[in-house]
């Protein structure tokens, strides 16, 4: 039922439109004259996020989203087709995550247009600043959305891939704070932060703490000089869960080795931590769930419901209560050069989205 050709072309021209998080009005401007040749009343909240309406259909409005923003490099994308599979030139990323999602929300809406198709009234949410850690799902007017149920454009690998889960997630922003000096003269005189800073990462279960928890403190900056004691480090770090309260715990713990080492050694821990969003866990019998599977079924892909690892922009959608999960657009190895996507599974990603919508139909 997908038009492929359509499909194709229409990635190709959106992954041509540079849209690095915080700079998306461009591609907004092009989607909002998208949604609105396919008869959808679009707007746009205060953070700059596109929601759209196509209140025609039977049953409860059903939500559709996926972000515009892309990570760096992703400027002046030239995407290239190489044996049935999309490619960027190799100098940029080529911008499927999550691009890709974004054609196949369109192509889904036309397919149904254009072909007659059974289907509830659909919701549309493209967010902003996604890579920045949710941003734009966290600061959507959700008023504007009556869906009980969503899909979320925005995974890997091949069709089947049903993600049921997603952890919580805390960002530290830390500031060690010492006492400067120099260091061939008179080291004892300083309080040497960066040395600070090391003693609270040994003090921290840093890596993979269990099953479903992990910890990393990505980056460190400070120091001023060679031959200076460093009076001031800079940390930033996160933790994970798909249970919110090992989170807390994990967190707490950061919190603690954090302050009781910067007292030690007579210095200052300011702590800036940010509970960026929540861990959720669908049941396997959740309607939207069921949807996805019997869609994967009827087209011959074998069903696969995983634990995510990371957070989408589903987490915010199910905070605020609308059961959402998110499900392959076939993107791979995004983030990198390498980042490509076959057309065969990204036809399939859509199909399954399309059937998915079809099945919710009242």
């Amino acid at each position: 039922m997908i038009n492929q050709e359509r499909l194709v072309d229409t990635f190709l021209e959106l992954v041509q439109i540079d849209s690095p998080s915080g700079e998306e009005d461009a591609i907004r401007e092009d989607l909002i004259v998208r949604f609105q040749a396919l008869g959808l009343d679009t707007g746009v909240d205060d953070f700059g996020n596109l929601i759209a309406h196509w209140d025609e259909g039977k049953g409860e409005p059903f939500l559709l989203s996926g972000h515009m923003d892309t990570v760096e490099p992703g400027r002046d994308i030239k995407p290239v087709i190489r044996d049935g599979v999309i490619y960027s030139d190799g100098t940029t990323i080529l911008g499927s995550d999550d691009k890709s999602g974004i054609a196949i929300i369109l192509e889904v809406i036309q397919t149904i247009q254009e072909q007659n198709l059974p289907h509830p009234p659909i919701e549309v949410a493209i967010s902003v600043q996604e890579e920045r850690g949710l941003e734009g799902a966290r600061h959507l007017d959700i008023s504007r959305l009556k869906a009980k149920y969503g899909l979320v454009l925005d995974s890997g690998g091949e069709p089947g891939k049903i993600t049921c889960s997603g952890p919580s997630l805390d960002k530290f922003l830390v500031t060690l704070r010492g006492r400067a000096a120099h260091a061939g003269l008179r080291p004892e005189a300083g309080i040497d932060a960066l040395a600070m800073a090391a003693e609270a990462l040994t003090r921290m279960p840093l890596g993979r703490v269990d099953e479903e928890t992990t910890c990393n403190m990505g980056a460190i900056e400070g120091g001023s000089a060679r031959n200076a004691v460093p009076a001031e480090v800079k940390l930033f770090g996160e933790a994970r869960s798909r249970d919110n309260t090992k989170l807390a715990l994990l967190s707490a713990i950061i919190v603690s080795a954090l302050e009781r080492t910067a007292a030690r050694w007579g210095g200052e821990a300011i702590i800036d931590l940010d509970h960026a969003y929540a861990a959720y866990r669908l049941p396997d019998d959740a309607p939207i769930i069921q949807a996805v599977v019997k869609a994967n079924e009827e087209l011959g892909y074998e069903p696969v419901l995983r634990e995510g690892g990371g957070g989408t922009d589903g987490n915010h959608y199910n905070a605020a209560g609308i059961q959402t999960v998110t499900i392959s657009s076939g993107q791979m190895d995004v983030h990198t050069v390498d980042e490509h996507i076959s057309i065969e599974d990204f036809v399939g990603c859509a199909e399954v989205a399309l059937k998915a919508v079809m099945n919710l139909a009242g």
